[in-house]
């Protein structure tokens, strides 16, 4: 073995671990002093973190009001091996998540009342290790892969403008993933999304600039998103099976704007409960596998005289056939964002969007046999305004369409939902 080649990659691997290791085990120090987002390591260690803070208000309706905010510091590594004589397009990327909410005993579900939370970045209090891999691109990037520990939701059901919105159901489809919750709501995850993380291989096919086709295996049981669960808690037991995913993605121009059509599907072996059997008191109550479909549409509606987006859209729609074991059957959402609304405010965004989740009629019949809601709608109303290159702020509002009765008069009545959104890039 040649020590003068693989010596640097252990010296700079260490030094890369060190140094997302001191970030997540102190965190009010990694928040409060800024990383540079390109700091380098021997030009072979690239550093970057985000601070979020939320605040939520429940102001009318729902199940109560109350009032939440939640953190995320996100920080990750990337080491390029190329520059440490390793392989050509090899590199490891390590990702952490520290989270922390107003109150880890209970989550903002009990005062909106809603299945998708109002945010995607809501999950149980943890430092927990997220992203763990290794990538490996050939031929100028026409061919990819990633092996290691690995979020579903990083390549999969993304759409470039749903990502502006906070709700979760703008984030990983409903009928792909069952919208997971924190484990304090009750919920736990059969699929490695976010707050979670799996044990997987991805895979990307380039042939064509305007054609792309990837898919992924991953663990079926990517552990609770609990305290305890510091990213390696999987559950190991044979009925949590294995998850695979695959897209195609097209780009191409209509109605003179950019376009992008993303369609895929999923299949997760595992056992699932039949719940039409346990409604009829049979005694095998176990349902096996799950398969569900998915269609994801961006356009560009216009642009600006330097050909960047203006007014762009989109629309996304998820199928899960299986009623007697799917919580979510159908979802679908569509929305735009509108960019540089104000001429004074070059970086801000605008944006309005709304979603609609269906639920299973067999899962209805099991869980609410009161006849709770039949599909949960959000509209959710967003501005975005860059402060700083590395800072921004966001205000938002959300109407949840009658996602359970009011404890007082019984009737369901549109629940109302008030969050500020900061940023900090370091």
């Amino acid at each position: 073995m040649d020590l003068r080649i693989h010596q640097p990659w252990i010296t700079a691997l260490v030094t890369a671990i060190l140094a997302c290791a001191q970030a997540v085990a102190d965190p009010v120090t990694a928040a409060t002093t800024p990383l540079d987002s390109s700091v380098d390591v021997a030009g072979e260690i690239k550093l970057q973190g985000t601070l979020t803070g939320e605040s939520w208000r429940s102001v009318s309706d729902g199940a109560r009001p109350g009032s939440w905010w939640n953190t995320l510091l996100d920080v990750g590594c990337t080491l390029d091996l190329a520059k440490l004589d390793g392989p050509a397009g090899g590199s490891l990327f390590v990702q952490a998540h520290w989270v922390q909410n107003r109150d880890g005993g209970t989550c903002f579900a009990a005062s909106t009342g809603a299945f998708n939370p109002v945010s995607g970045l809501m999950a149980s209090d943890h430092v927990r290790v997220f992203n763990l891999y290794y990538r490996q691109s050939w031929c100028g990037g026409a061919i990819g892969c990633k092996v290691g520990q690995l979020a579903l939701d990083d390549d999969f059901m993304g759409s470039a403008y749903a990502a502006l919105f906070a709700n979760s159901a703008f984030g990983a489809m409903p009928s792909q993933v069952g919208t997971p919750l924190p484990s304090a709501c009750g919920y736990t995850s059969a699929f490695p999304i976010y707050p979670v993380a799996a044990p997987g291989v991805w895979l990307q096919l380039r042939p064509r600039a305007a054609f792309s086709w990837q898919m992924g295996i991953y663990d079926g049981g990517p552990g609770p998103d609990s305290k305890d669960n510091h990213g390696f808690d999987w559950d190991r037991s044979a009925h949590s099976g294995v998850l695979m995913f695959t897209e195609a993605s097209w780009s191409y121009r209509l109605a003179d704007g950019d376009a992008t059509l993303r369609v895929g599907g999923s299949y997760h072996n595992g056992h699932f409960e039949n719940y039409d059997a346990n409604q009829a008191g049979r005694t095998a109550t176990i349902a096996h596998g799950l398969a569900s479909f998915y269609a994801v549409h961006d356009l560009v509606l216009a642009t600006d005289t330097a050909g960047q987006p203006k007014l762009a859209v989109f629309g996304r729609v998820g199928r899960s056939p299986q009623q007697d074991r799917s919580v979510v059957t159908t979802c679908a959402d569509a929305g735009f964002n509108w960019f540089a609304p104000l001429p004074a405010r070059s970086s801000d965004v605008a944006g309005a969007a709304i979603s609609c989740t269906k639920f299973g009629r067999a899962f209805r019949r099991a869980t609410a046999p009161d006849g709770s809601a039949s599909t949960e709608t959000t509209l959710e109303l967003t501005y975005r305004a860059r402060l700083t290159p590395r800072c921004s702020v966001q205000v938002d509002a959300q109407l949840l369409f009658k996602p359970t009765p009011d404890t007082a008069s019984g009737r369901r009545e549109v629940a109302t939902v008030l969050g500020l959104r900061t940023q900090i890039s370091f």
